[in-house]
């Protein structure tokens, strides 16, 4: 019997191993038949996508360099006015604005700080341009910033960016409950705020890059004049004290007039005043009155005596 029960269940163990052997190399068969077909076959989980880890540098970019070019410039000319107008013909000509000015004018000079933005390509010519109404260049200061590197990395990682957020959307197609739809749905719109965040900086980057900025301060020296001040003459002093006399004598009585809570004050004082000396000279007077009797009451007695 003991025999019998070994027998049967190594019989039983063989044709189960046997079983799942068929069944693994059918299903094997089946996906490469999938596969040949063209059609795309997603064994990951929805957990599985989320947690992977996202490639870096997948794509490469190769773009033209990216320099933002800026310049500071002062010059003195030699009429305000007219070299003013010439510097708006000169913007206009090479496609520019300004975005700002500030005018000053004071006994010894005009001036003026004008804001210019202008396309790179026409950065060189303008400031040739401006140099040409110039009285006298100051100075000339040009700076560059070479932002290509943050450019290709900002512009790459978009890239990356932009394919894992097709994938996801592919397995979202793919998803077949709320929990995994949800999911998949939160890490999108985590990716589509980094994506919009560096479409910005590179729409940033390229403005800075395409429009150059020049500071342009100018100014005119102007002669300074003495302008002696003119005194009134002798009558036209007197007139004048006549005047504020008057003006015064006026004022004299409002003031008094002003000053009522003073005088009520003062007459208050001053009638307490007499009220207290009053009581104090007749406390006194009686003194003396009790005196005098108490002076004739003592001799009348020594008289007696």
């Amino acid at each position: 019997m003991e025999k019998r029960a070994s027998f049967l269940l190594l019989l039983i163990l063989i044709i189960s191993t046997i079983s799942c052997g068929t069944r693994k190399s059918n299903e094997n068969a089946n996906l490469e038949s999938i596969r040949s077909s063209g059609v795309e076959v997603f064994t990951e989980t929805v957990d599985d996508v989320i947690a992977a880890p996202v490639a870096k540098n997948v794509a490469t970019v190769d773009i033209e360099p990216k320099v933002i070019k800026t310049a500071n410039v002062s010059i003195e000319v030699a009429d305000y006015l007219t070299s003013r107008r010439k510097v708006d013909s000169i913007v206009a000509k090479h496609k520019g604005y300004v975005t700002n000015e500030a005018f000053q004018e004071s006994d010894t000079q005009k001036s003026n700080s004008v804001t210019i933005r202008v396309p790179a390509q026409n950065f060189d010519h303008l400031l040739s341009d401006i140099a040409t109404i110039a009285k006298r260049v100051d100075y000339q200061n040009i700076y560059t910033q070479d932002v290509t590197e943050e450019y290709i990395d900002i512009k790459t990682r978009l890239k990356n960016k932009q394919e894992v957020e097709r994938t996801y959307r592919k397995h979202l197609r793919k998803a077949k409950n709320i929990e995994d739809i949800l999911k998949i749905e939160n890490k999108l719109a985590e990716i589509r705020s980094e994506i919009e965040s560096a479409q910005g900086r590179l729409k940033y980057i390229d403005h800075q890059v395409n429009l150059s900025t020049v500071s342009l301060f100018l100014y005119q020296k102007l002669e300074y004049k003495y302008i002696p001040e003119e005194l009134p003459g002798f009558w036209q002093r007197i007139k004048e004290g006549f005047h504020w006399g008057w003006k015064g004598f006026l004022w004299f009585p409002i003031l008094l007039v002003k000053l009522w809570p003073l005088w009520l004050l003062g007459a208050i004082a001053y009638f307490t005043v007499i009220l207290i000396e009053k009581q104090i000279k007749s406390r006194k007077k009686k003194e003396k009155k009790a005196k005098k009797l108490q002076k004739r009451a003592k001799q009348t007695d020594e008289t007696v005596m």
